[in-house]
């Protein structure tokens, strides 16, 4: 079986590199940094509709990916908390650990994807009604794609 490629990611090496405590001092830390990328990458991937993303990334989502990159960059293992005095640590659950979308990351998605919450949309209708029973409007899902039609009743004359 062979392997899909990766896609490229949505930010550079050189945009996360500009990042505040984002210090990639070896070929190896590049390396992670670059995969991490590709994840977060991934992740806005899953939530916003490809044709958002071309010809150019939008600089929201460039800000993002870097975010969730450089969380997983300086704190490569996922720790939550740390104190000095009486040396104690503590893991973050799985959530907080690699990369990961804050809310507020999700709730700028969904505002560049137009996908705040219900909205109503005219449409067009027949000038005389027919027989053929309801009318089914597609709906676009969550991925973007055409998801299961959505019957629409016409009011009664």
């Amino acid at each position: 079986m062979t392997e899909a490629a990766e896609p490229d990611p949505l930010a550079t090496l050189t945009q996360l590199k500009a990042r505040p405590g984002i210090a990639l001092t070896s070929p190896d830390a590049e390396a992670r940094a670059l995969t991490a990328l590709v994840d977060a990458s991934n992740l806005v991937r899953a939530e916003l509709p490809p044709a958002l993303l071309t010809p150019t990334v939008p600089p929201a989502v460039v800000t993002i990916v870097c975010q969730a990159a450089g969380r997983a960059v300086r704190n490569p293992e996922g720790y939550s908390s740390e104190t000095a005095g009486q040396y104690t640590y503590r893991y973050g659950d799985d959530a907080t650990s690699g990369v990961y979308l804050t809310d507020h990351d999700h709730k700028v998605l969904r505002r560049l994807a137009r996908r705040s919450g219900l909205r109503s949309v005219r449409t067009p209708y027949a000038a005389e009604p027919d027989d053929r029973g309801p009318v089914t409007l597609p709906v676009l899902g969550p991925d973007g794609q055409l998801a299961e039609p959505f019957p629409w009743e016409e009011p009664p004359p």
